[in-house]
């Protein structure tokens, strides 16, 4: 059996009347207001004293690792590099650079050496000088002692094809010796054929040289030749 009879419906929340002292009769809250703005510094205080203090945790955390990394790799000892050792064909490539060579070993003692970079009477000349530091030792080994002090540098004068020209100095307790060097091309390299000693300056220019040959005494240029049948000394124009 169902029960038919009606339930007893229940009030409706608009319908029942607020009570005065229920929290929903609360007071309205004022309305909200916006902060002032500063108009200073002492009032900004922006960045505080712990944003700063944390950036200087961060600088020194930077910095002190890279100055010591700076350090450790600077005091310690590095081998000295040598510079490498180049064959002769490599450095006679060039005729300024056979003239160098020739040069730096000859200004340090190592006359045989040079000898390698000359012929001719130039290379002659270089193994007389060996000779003599065979018979003499002291005054060469005394240079060779010294190598590494002696400033060499050269200049090229000119060059075409087959023969170039070059001046070097090398300077050591300043004493300075200069040479002018004639090479000439020998396959793939250069070769000092004579070194003569300069009494110039290194970096003198070299005079203008005219490649157009001078005409002789009394002789006509072309274009101004008298044409065939103008008189002349003794010619038949006298007639």
């Amino acid at each position: 059996m169902y029960n038919d009879a009606a339930m007893p419906a229940e009030p409706s929340p608009e319908s029942v009347p607020a009570d005065a002292d229920s929290p929903a009769v609360a007071a309205e809250a004022p309305p909200a207001t916006r902060p002032a703005v500063p108009r200073t510094e002492e009032e900004l205080n922006s960045p505080n004293p712990l944003t700063l203090r944390l950036l200087g945790v961060i600088f020194l955390a930077t910095f002190l690792p890279w100055v010591a990394a700076k350090v450790a790799c600077n005091v310690r000892e590095a081998p000295v590099r040598q510079p490498p050792e180049l064959p002769v064909d490599v450095l006679a490539r060039q005729p300024k650079d056979a003239a160098l060579e020739l040069q730096q070993r000859a200004a340090s003692g190592h006359y045989r050496e040079a000898a390698e970079l000359a012929k001719g009477d130039a290379a002659k000349e270089l193994l007389d000088a060996d000779a003599r530091c065979q018979r003499e030792p002291q005054p060469c080994e005394a240079l060779r002692a010294r190598a590494s002090h002696v400033a060499t540098r050269a200049v090229l004068v000119g060059r075409g094809p087959l023969l170039a020209e070059a001046r070097a100095e090398s300077e050591l307790d300043g004493k300075t010796e200069r040479y002018l060097m004639r090479l000439e091309a020998d396959g793939r390299r250069w070769y000092v054929t004579s070194r003569t000693p300069y009494p110039g300056d290194l970096l003198t220019p070299v005079p203008v040289i005219s490649l157009t040959p001078s005409a002789p005494p009394g002789s006509v240029p072309p274009g101004n030749a008298a044409p065939a049948g103008a008189g002349g000394t003794g010619g038949s124009a006298a007639k």
